[in-house]
């Protein structure tokens, strides 16, 4: 796995690096730290960041990289990722202007919605990494959700739960209203699409030999996500940005937007 970490010489990236070593100690493979100087004088600062974390991962990560671009942070995190391969971006959620939802262009918003590589946006101050949580809509392409939390997961010795909401509106054209109001249990043993993808999605984790679980919950998709990861104290939330069209494309990237922006954990967006 080629992780590409990034700071802007702030607190929050300072926090996102110390998270993503979580990651990065274990994964043993190629890591860039990139170093970003939006404004003049800020190099020593942010060298001092980059120098510190280098430090910290140097007896772990044989393949260390330091790399200092100068612009705007999401554009040159973007064409970093276009110049270079990498399996996963880490940055923090706020930098110095902070993310609300009337600031989507934001460097965490903008990389979420734009950057082709899976995207970790670390929020908040979190010491390990052992609990993850995985937003499925029950489609083939929230696999791929499911296999990237599940190489982490494997890492990191997490446990992955794996979550459908079933709202008053369905996602998808061939959902049931029927089908809005089973159990896990009845839903896995179901010929509902939503249930086979769960199923899918749990011998993913089996393949990957992960410890793994389904849980259903009922309601608005955003608010039951984001009461999920508080109720079970997740470390790392994980959600689906896919190619979609019409009305489902508006639908989920209105969802991971406001997972990313209403969450108070790291989120992991994955394309």
């Amino acid at each position: 796995m080629k992780i590409l970490m990034c700071t802007d010489g702030s607190a929050h990236a300072a926090e996102a690096l110390r998270f993503g070593a979580l990651i990065a100690r274990e994964a043993k493979g190629p890591v860039t730290l990139l170093g970003v100087l939006e404004r003049p004088g800020e190099e020593r600062k942010v060298n001092r960041m980059l120098q510190r974390t280098s430090n910290a991962l140097c007896d772990d990560v044989p393949d260390l990289d330091i790399r200092i671009r100068s612009g705007h942070a999401a554009e040159e995190i973007l064409k970093e990722t276009e110049e270079t391969t990498y399996d996963l971006v880490i940055v923090g959620s706020r930098g110095r202007r902070g993310i609300t939802r009337f600031l989507l262009g934001s460097t965490a918003a903008r990389l979420a919605r734009y950057c082709q590589v899976p995207v970790l946006i670390v929020k908040g101050k979190r010491r390990e990494l052992k609990n993850i949580l995985v937003c499925t809509g029950g489609a083939e392409c929230g696999e791929k959700d499911t296999e990237l939390a599940g190489r982490i997961a494997r890492l990191t010795g997490a446990h992955v739960t794996v979550l459908h909401v079933m709202s008053q509106l369905p996602l998808t054209p061939e959902a049931k209203m029927s089908d809005l109001e089973n159990s896990t249990e009845a839903l896995l043993e179901s010929d509902a699409r939503e249930g086979a993808h769960l199923r899918k999605d749990l011998e993913i984790l089996e393949n990957l030999e992960v410890e793994g679980r389904a849980k259903v919950r009922h309601g608005l998709v955003i608010d039951e996500i984001l009461a999920e990861a508080e109720d079970d104290n997740y470390d790392l939330v994980v959600a689906g940005a896919h190619i979609a069209s019409g009305l489902r494309r508006f639908m989920l990237n209105d969802i991971t937007e406001r997972i990313v922006l209403d969450s108070t954990r790291p989120v992991l967006v994955v394309r």
